[in-house]
This record gives structure tokens, C-alpha cells and sequence, in this order.
């Protein structure tokens, strides 16, 4: 039975009886789910998206279909022009240039939002989540890259368009190259990729070792470190500590920039829990500027979990129709 998530929708913002779909496209995974009269009805996950990007999501949304349905939103990971809904480029997508929202209206005879994936994310989390009574919060996803929502007084904050690529901030000038082109970006040691090259590196050193017996020779994900680490395997929860310090790292200079009421971590790195937020919230609480004369923000695991991209996209295409 599908779980039933109820948004919790300020009194601003009034769902008629309808239905909306809303997809989520990362760098490795799309989910989708449809939204009835505010609740989760159906949802569907898929692997990343190849080939024709509208068709791809055209027959997504098909398979939630139902006569109900009056607008879509599509949240994606990377530049998108805002209010267009055009897709301008992502490090970890193939399309650059498409006019999304406009070439899905064509194909889908609704109306369409498109939106950055953590924007969307954030917006999910405002209405229904753990930032649903805050008015000025950062939502960070992580998973294969960093991705950035930024909530200031209760609106999703775009600057031009383009605001929040937490994951592109540099962090050392002589580091690894990310997939953006620049070297040290912030996610280039804080995501899953990054979990994953430490987990190969301390294989290749300890191939009898407890990581190695589990993962072998096979190609294997930042979810399944993250997994591993859950189970109770040290050297895992020892690289999942690694990476969460670094995290912190990016989280206390962000926090130092936007003085946030609150901090909610989501995305597609596995289970999300104290193992990696633990050591992120430590570090960023000895690298807090002025930190004997404030306190660190809670610093939280997002409540919507992996559909939080999803569920925004919906929410947010339900507001865009008022």
C-alpha cells in the first residue's frame, strides 16, 4: 500500500480538488509521484533519464496519469532559468538549452513548473516537512552531487535564477576535479562520489578487510557505504564520518552566510542519519565564526525523505496554478 503523506498547506495557499504529478530528476535517479488533494496517491522511481529528455518525462508522467491531473512540476538537478523552466545545463545531466516548461505543455496539454531539484526539494519541505514553520532555512540534498534550497521569508530564494549550487563552492584550489569542470568544489569530498573513491581506496589497501568482503570487486554506490555503515561495519562508518566532516566544513560557512533559523539534509545518499550529521554538526561547530557568542542552527535529517523533490514539484505546480 502506498504511504499516505498529508501536506500541511498554510492557509495562503488552498488546494482545489485536483490532482498534480511532480518529478524528480538527480544525477543518477527520477521519482515521480502524483498528488491528491495534497496527498501522495501513487509514486514511481526510476534510473536516470536517457536520450530525449520531454519524452522521458512525457511517458513518466503517463504511467500516473488520471483525468484529475491539472498541472506538473519537474525539479532537476542543475541550472534552470527561472520562470521559464528552461533546462540551461547540469554537471551531471546530458541536455543543455531545452525550453523544459514549454515543450511539456506542448506534449502534456497542462500547465508545467520547472525548478532546480533542491529548490523543489526545499519547497516540499516547506509545506509539509521538517521547515513547514520556519520562515528562513537552507535545504542541502546529497547524493551525487551537493544541491542547494534556500528558503528567506517563507519564499523559495532564486537571486537571478541560479542561486543555491552549494556543491560549487571551492573548498581547495589544487583539489580533485569535479564534474563541473572547476577543481575543490564542496562535493567533491562531501557526496556520494566521493564516499565511494575513499571506499575504493581503502579496499585497494585492505583487500581482506571487512569493506572488501562485502563489496568485492563489483561496481558499487554511496548507498550502499551509507548502508554498509548502518549495519555496523567500522571502516564504513569510519568513511561516512570522513565525509560528514567535510560536510560540516561547508555547512559552517554557509551558516556564516545566511544565518539560517534551521538546516534540513535530504538527497539520495542512502540512509541520512547520525553517522554522517553527527561529525557534520562537530565540525561545523568548531568552525562557527563567532562561536562563543551564538549557537549552531539545528542542523536535521529533511522529513519527506527521498520523495521530497517530488512532492515539491507537485506542491509547487498546484501553487503556480493558484
Amino acid at each position: 500500500m502506498t504511504p499516505r503523506i498529508r501536506l500541511k498547506v498554510p492557509a495562503l495557499i488552498a488546494f482545489p480538488a485536483m490532482a498534480t504529478i511532480g518529478v524528480d530528476i538527480g544525477g543518477t535517479k527520477a521519482a515521480a509521484v502524483r498528488l491528491e488533494d495534497g496527498d501522495v496517491a501513487d509514486r514511481v522511481t526510476t534510473t536516470v533519464y536517457k536520450g530525449d529528455l520531454v519524452a522521458s518525462i512525457a511517458d513518466t508522467v503517463q504511467g500516473l496519469w488520471t483525468d484529475e491531473v491539472t498541472a506538473v512540476g519537474v525539479g532537476l538537478a542543475g541550472l534552470v532559468r527561472w520562470p521559464e523552466g528552461v533546462f540551461v545545463w547540469g554537471p551531471h545531466l546530458d541536455w543543455k538549452e531545452v525550453p523544459l516548461r514549454d515543450d511539456l505543455e506542448a506534449e502534456l496539454g497542462v500547465s508545467v513548473t520547472v525548478d532546480n531539484d533542491a529548490n523543489m526539494s526545499a519547497f516540499g519541505e516547506l509545506q509539509s516537512g521538517a521547515g513547514a514553520g520556519f520562515s528562513d532555512f537552507l535545504m542541502v540534498t546529497l547524493g551525487t552531487g551537493i544541491g542547494g534550497g534556500i528558503v528567506a521569508g517563507g519564499s523559495i530564494y532564486r537571486g537571478d535564477s541560479f542561486a543555491g549550487e552549494f556543491g560549487h563552492m571551492t573548498v581547495d584550489t589544487r583539489g580533485l576535479l569535479c564534474d563541473c569542470g572547476k577543481r575543490g568544489c564542496w562535493e567533491t569530498v562531501a557526496s556520494g562520489p566521493a564516499l565511494v573513491r575513499l571506499a575504493r581506496e581503502v579496499i585497494a589497501l585492505n583487500p581482506g578487510g571487512s569493506l572488501a568482503s562485502r563489496i568485492g570487486d563489483r561496481p558499487f554506490t554511496g548507498d550502499e557505504i551509507t548502508g554498509a555503515a548502518d549495519a555496523g561495519d567500522e571502516v564504513a562508518r569510519g568513511l561516512v564520518a570522513q565525509v560528514g566532516a567535510e560536510f560540516g566544513r561547508g555547512l559552517g560557512s554557509l551558516i556564516s552566510i545566511f544565518d539560517p533559523e534551521l538546516i534540513l539534509v535530504g538527497g539520495g545518499l542512502g540512509s541520512i542519519g547520525e553517522s554522517l550529521l553527527g561529525p557534520a554538526r562537530r565540525v561545523a561547530t568548531e568552525g562557527l565564526h563567532g562561536g562563543s557568542y551564538r549557537l549552531l542552527p539545528p542542523i536535521l535529517v529533511a522529513g519527506l525523505g527521498p520523495s521530497a523533490g517530488a512532492i515539491g514539484a507537485a506542491a509547487m505546480a498546484a501553487e503556480e496554478i493558484g
